[in-house]
């Protein structure tokens, strides 16, 4: 995989363990810009009572940032109420809480540091996860047929009164590139209809697709 740069989201760690998730991303050549002075978000690692203590001294030591993202890696901990926090994010019952958040961070990069198509923005993004909300994030690659990773998605049940959003990227080449739109719209017309459903195509370095998933807490 090739290095990803966070452009959009600062990466700060609250405690040792969260400080060992950030360096373990690194050595898969994930990484956040440290440097800025402004960003569009800070993303705050918690993964003890500890950590929860120290999020207000991290925040005052690091650059403003529009949000202030906090994501639990241990669903248990008790974070108050604090009008700075944009979010609070957990991750469901079982969840690989490092494989989720590495996969959060490449669905940011890919939606929040590259040009966008259609269907959403930024702000459309962040309205999903704005509050308390457990998340999660699965992609499925593909060849040359999506059928093959909306397949796969099909077999993640889908729920009323969550908020989706679906990422379908592919990759150009010298000839027409084109994605399959009737798959893609029939994945769609799968949804329960109390539920919030976003979606985008886009152009990338791989052929996949995503769907990340948040509930209100």
């Amino acid at each position: 995989m090739e290095d990803i740069i966070l452009e959009s989201a600062r990466l700060i760690a609250t405690d040792d363990e969260s400080n060992e998730i950030i360096e373990r991303l690194k050595t898969e050549g994930i990484y956040s810009q440290e440097d800025k002075e402004w960003q569009s978000m800070n993303i705050v690692l918690v993964s003890s009572t500890e950590g929860v203590a120290n999020i207000p001294n991290v925040l005052s030591k690091n650059s403003l940032a529009k949000r202030n993202i906090i994501i639990k890696t241990n669903p248990s901990l008790e974070i108050g109420d604090n009008i700075d926090y944009y979010s609070v994010l957990s991750f469901f019952n079982g969840a690989d809480s490092y494989e989720e958040i590495k996969s959060l961070l490449c669905f940011i990069h890919t939606n929040e540091d590259t040009n966008r198509n259609i269907a959403f923005d930024e702000y459309e993004i962040f309205d999903l996860i704005k509050g308390r909300n457990m998340i999660s994030t699965a992609s499925y690659p593909y060849n040359e047929n999506v059928d093959e990773a909306i397949n796969e998605l099909k077999k993640i049940k889908l729920h009323n009164n969550r908020r989706y959003l679906l990422l379908f990227t592919y990759k150009h080449n010298n000839e027409a590139t084109f994605l399959d739109i009737l798959p893609v719209n029939n994945y769609l017309e799968s949804f329960p209809k109390d539920t919030t459903v976003c979606w985008n195509i886009q152009e990338s370095s791989v052929n996949q697709v995503t769907l990340f998933t948040s509930i209100s807490i």
